[in-house]
């Protein structure tokens, strides 16, 4: 009866989510998500309440299906996803022509209008798509569905939650291999922000999970190949893996390594092999850099260096700091990769929990799915960080309280503060061990 009572709750809290109110309500919409994640914190992580595998999988599908027909709302990304593949349909190429310029690609007699709204609600349509090319075959799915939004979002939504269940799969699959508790699973199953993210918004971190955790998979069973496929698609489908990439050689050695890296090599050259066609790599690269120069959201690092520096010298650095940060990045992770320990699946696991955390916090825009492929790992070793910051994310859709976007400097702070506070607490406690009160 609790458990019946909990689920009810939670699509209640998920439906008023997404089919009343809008991101420009915040107060409610952070009102619902700390409801969300209060119950799925203290139930699931806290309680530990035992859940079987079939009513537990049961609960997240039917959780991820009430979802099925919304209309994301508080990210509109989606339009350019949906765009993207209407172009793929009608032999456009998404990396050779801005959003603006493609409707004089178009036969004559074509209907705009569909087009048109697309185009409207777009947040970039002055860039060419920075989505690589395995993720635009997903666009074009749903392009299948023709010109009508709804079903174009069902298609995707289908695809994501395809994925979700090969990630359940393998989670299950190296919580069995591991000898872990079964709520290892429901704590990623069940935590809000993937819900909302993944199936809700429409964001593809989840993909990338996927690949990642058959790449770690493979890498306990000793299979380089497999392994190597695994982390190459999630290469593929959003370029940010590549940052694993010294932890990966680390972790073989001898003819394994070779294997593996030619593998990755050829497998990650033919998943990006589209970009070529028609030098659209150069309209990717072009938005790729633009995006890594010009955008700013929810960062911590670089906005902690941008009002210093600001301060100082009197205007804004966010040209040169982006690609400063960026380079400080790379040369952090390899460092990182070089010194840490990869003889476990535990430590390959941590040290991949680690270096996404370096590069979060070191970039100019963290969105809230950003976090997920981290998280999702996470779960397997423990890691207290990503979990806490999946409940914290959250305070950034304050930036859409408004138009234009405005952040909220004293949330982002609160978000990070309590952040650190977690992610520092450990050493704190050994630096400081309780004292025994009858201690003197």
């Amino acid at each position: 009866m609790k458990k019946a009572l909990l689920l009810i709750a939670v699509l209640f809290a998920l439906a008023l989510m997404n089919y009343h109110f809008e991101r420009t309500d915040f107060g409610w919409q952070l009102g619902l998500y700390t409801f969300l994640f209060g119950l799925y914190y203290k139930v699931i992580y806290r309680e530990k309440i035992e859940i079987g595998l079939n009513e537990g999988l049961l609960a997240a599908l039917l959780i991820r299906l009430i979802l099925l027909p919304a209309i994301p709302v508080l990210s509109d990304d989606f339009y350019r996803f949906v765009f993207d593949g209407q172009l793929i349909a009608n032999g456009i190429n998404p990396y050779s022509f801005l959003p603006v310029e493609v409707l004089d690609k178009l036969h004559p007699e074509h209907d705009f209008s569909y087009w048109s709204h697309l185009l409207s609600n777009m947040n970039s349509p002055e860039y060419y798509s920075v989505y690589p090319p395995v993720h635009q075959v997903i666009f074009w799915v749903s392009s299948l569905a023709g010109e009508e939004l709804l079903w174009n979002i069902i298609l995707l939504r289908l695809v994501i939650l395809v994925f979700e269940g090969l990630s359940f799969l393998l989670l299950f699959k190296i919580i069995r291999l591991k000898g872990l508790s079964l709520n290892f699973l429901w704590l990623y199953a069940f935590n809000p922000l993937v819900i909302l993210e993944l199936t809700g918004n429409l964001h593809f971190e989840g993909l990338v999970l996927t690949g990642l955790l058959l790449g770690i998979y493979f890498w306990e069973k000793k299979k380089v190949y497999s392994a190597a496929l695994g982390w190459s698609l999630a290469s593929g489908l959003k370029l940010t893996p590549l940052i694993l990439g010294p932890l990966w050689l680390k972790s073989w050695s001898g003819k394994q390594l070779w294997k593996f890296l030619l593998t990755s090599m050829i497998l990650i050259s033919v998943f990006l092999i589209p970009l070529i066609l028609g030098n659209g790599h150069q309209g990717f690269w072009e938005s790729f850099r633009l995006y890594q120069s010009k955008f700013e959201f929810n960062a911590s690092v670089y906005y902690l260096i941008r009002e210093v520096w600001a301060g100082v010298v009197g205007y804004n650095p966010q040209i040169y700091l982006g690609p400063t940060l960026s380079v400080v990045t790379l040369v952090s992770i390899l460092i990182f990769s070089y010194f840490w320990k990869v003889a476990s699946f535990s430590q390959i696991t941590q040290g991949a929990v680690w270096i996404y955390l370096i590069y979060l916090l070191l970039q100019p825009v963290v969105h809230p799915w950003y976090l997920i492929p981290a998280f999702g790992l996470g779960v397997l070793v423990r890691d207290r960080v990503f979990l806490v910051w999946t409940g914290l994310v959250f305070l950034s859709y304050s930036a859409y309280r408004s138009d234009p976007v405005a952040e909220s400097f004293v949330l982002i702070f609160l978000e990070y503060g309590i952040l650190i506070f977690f992610l520092i607490s450990p050493l704190i406690k050994t630096i400081y061990p309780k004292r025994n009160l009858y201690e003197q």
